[in-house]
């Protein structure tokens, strides 16, 4: 199988080059000659412009694809929509190979990379109006296996996003009243936003994440525009608004685990994340920006902070920025080994305020105790961000006493 990659990013599609996979299973990639004299670089550190011929990726414990291709593909939910698109068109999932997913996310895999010939027929992606509830109804019979049935819309908003809790990528008019989902084309007045599905409200995941990116933002730190959509029987929706595609443009996006070729079991320590990114930027702000972020995960109990949940945006200019901040919640131990995800000074438990600070001292960032401050100051408000989201005063609590910031 061969597909051609595409950038999306610009006024119009560029060939990036073609991906092939050999009968053994490898998967090679080649850069089209035209693209390299591009001044973009996509993925510099394991796919320069300079490489030269067909390459496959020289860390296969990382997977079959580089990681600039391999950002691409959904985690757990946008997996399991696509097992049921192939499994709807008689191809069993055990036969469906990582280029056959990434032409099933075509034009439409977050970010500015395409993929065609696409998986999906022209019209599979024209956008529908939705309605959230039935989307919520039914990905909740399907997560349940009480349907095998899988309603157009969700089917055509949750091929692409990434993570593993049940999300869609739909469109939704400025009073929110109003929603799309597809790939193509929205009317005007409409903008592109990541919906987390709060499938159970006895756990009010969509609320505690809302409170959290209030919080968050009083910390300094630079997030996307969210929301909280309330629906009946208690439900509420966490909305993020999607950096990598505002009005009807395209963002390129790379993540650490991408860029690096890093899996997410195998952590991330900020110091190497501050040096790629004064590397990859150029900017001591997005240096502070990451310092800021480990100060507030550490401190907030935020312990999920893995190599996939940081991120790299490209300007249209090719300028490499610090994406905005996501997936912000309280997660404790969320590794198997029973560690936080990203270490700082080689330290996965027990991090403390000194520890944060001789961070930033090695890192050279200005207001070392200042950020701490502030950072802790906008965490000590949790009830008042709670409160905003209308989460439980238990659940605030118990928030609360996982949060090691409001112990000092």
């Amino acid at each position: 199988m061969k597909i051609e990659v595409q950038y999306q990013g610009g006024d119009e599609c560029a060939v990036i080059g073609h991906l092939a996979e050999s009968a053994d299973g490898r998967v090679f990639f080649e850069y089209d000659q035209n693209w390299k004299a591009q001044p973009i670089e996509l993925s510099p550190a394991y796919l320069p412009n300079s490489t030269q011929g067909s390459v496959t990726t020289p860390t296969p414990q990382y997977g079959q694809l580089f990681g600039l291709f391999g950002d691409s593909l959904p985690d757990w939910w946008g997996q399991q929509m696509m097992k049921r698109f192939f499994q709807d068109k008689g191809i069993p999932w055990s036969s469906v190979g990582v280029l056959q997913k990434l032409a099933c996310a075509g034009a439409h895999a977050m970010g500015a990379i395409g993929y065609e010939p696409p998986a999906v027929s022209s019209d599979f992606r024209d956008e529908l109006t939705v309605e959230v509830a039935d989307l919520v109804n039914n990905a909740t019979s399907f997560l349940h296996g009480k349907t095998d049935e899988i309603l157009p819309g969700l089917m055509r908003s949750g091929l692409s996003p990434g993570g593993a809790q049940p999300k869609v990528l739909l469109g939704f008019n400025r009073d929110f009243s109003r929603t799309m989902a597809g790939g193509g084309g929205l009317p005007d007045g409409f903008d592109r936003w990541l919906l987390k599905f709060d499938l159970d409200s006895d756990y009010q995941h969509g609320k505690e994440e809302y409170a959290f990116s209030l919080m968050a933002k009083s910390a300094g730190i630079d997030m996307a525009e969210t929301y909280l959509l309330e629906c009946g029987n208690g439900m509420s929706h966490f909305l993020s608004k999607r950096f990598d595609r505002p009005g009807e443009s395209r963002r390129h996006i790379h993540t650490y685990s991408g860029l690096t070729h890093t899996q997410i079991r195998d952590g991330v320590e900020y110091n190497q994340l501050m040096d790629l990114t004064r590397i990859l930027t150029g900017s001591e702000l997005g240096v502070e920006e990451i310092f800021r972020r480990a100060c507030f995960n550490v401190l907030a109990g935020n312990d999920d902070d893995h190599s996939k949940n940081h991120a790299f945006l490209m300007q249209p200019n090719g300028q490499w920025v610090v994406s905005p901040a996501y997936d912000l919640t309280s997660t404790t131990n969320p590794l198997a080994s029973g560690m936080r995800a990203a270490s700082v000074n080689g330290k996965s438990v027990g991090i403390d305020r000194n520890d944060l600070a001789e961070l930033g001292r090695r890192q050279s960032v200005r207001r070392v105790d200042d950020v701490i401050d502030e950072v802790i100051h906008a965490i000590k408000r949790w009830p008042e961000w709670a409160n905003q989201s209308g989460l439980s005063d238990y659940r605030v609590d118990q928030v609360a006493d996982e949060m090691p910031a409001c112990a000092l």
